[in-house]
């Protein structure tokens, strides 16, 4: 693991530990003019961003996210059912009514690009030409498309693309994912990763 890595790990475990901290503040009577989803979300915020919104570069953006799939995937990791460091035992905490409240809140939110910088002309378009080939059909436009099932990707912090790329080539038997997705990954090179992350990232 090469030191940006290595960097962008101790910042998304920084951010983590601070979440299972904030477990404990959980929503009693709704108050201040606070929905019960909002002040559901305070164990959120320091990854995820108050609103859904990340602007950490290793978290990402959950704003906007169909309900149907934000609630699927708590469910999963408070049962374990979705691999997870930190995020089982943060949702754990919750009942599946608040689950459902917190799924709420978060796709009531508006979606907005992490800032991800200058385009590079040519990692954009050896990214362009990767995700047509191996993404598209699932994460279609430019990974724009979501719905119950799947995930905006599109615009997401490029950091966090990356670290994930690589956690789902180098690592796929920890990993929730489909075996075409697995099997689209495991022949890229560490430079074609990095150019699929940068140009999804790239995506409005």
């Amino acid at each position: 693991m090469d030191e940006r890595r290595r960097a962008l790990f101790r910042d998304w475990m920084r951010r983590l530990f601070l979440a299972v901290g904030m477990t404990g503040i959980m929503a009693g009577p709704v108050t201040a003019g606070f929905t019960e989803g909002e002040l559901l979300s305070g164990a959120c915020g320091g990854c995820h961003g108050h609103t859904g919104v990340s602007r950490a570069a290793s978290m990402p953006s959950i704003a906007g996210f169909d309900r149907r799939y934000l609630a699927r995937v708590m469910r999963e990791f408070s049962t374990g059912v979705r691999y997870s460091t930190i995020m089982g035992r943060v949702m754990k905490g919750y009942t599946p009514q608040q689950i459902n409240l917190l799924a709420s809140y978060y796709a009531d939110q508006s979606w907005e690009n992490f800032p991800a910088g200058p385009r590079d002309p040519a990692l954009f378009v050896t990214g362009q030409r990767l995700h047509q080939a191996l993404c598209e059909e699932c994460h279609e436009q430019g990974g724009r498309y979501q719905d119950r099932d799947m995930p905006r990707v599109a615009g997401q912090a490029p950091d966090y693309l990356l670290m994930q790329l690589f956690a789902r080539r180098d690592r796929p038997e920890g990993m929730q994912q489909p075996a075409r997705m697995r099997r689209a990954l495991e022949g890229l090179s560490d430079h074609e990763l990095r150019a699929l992350g940068h140009y999804i990232a790239s995506q409005d």
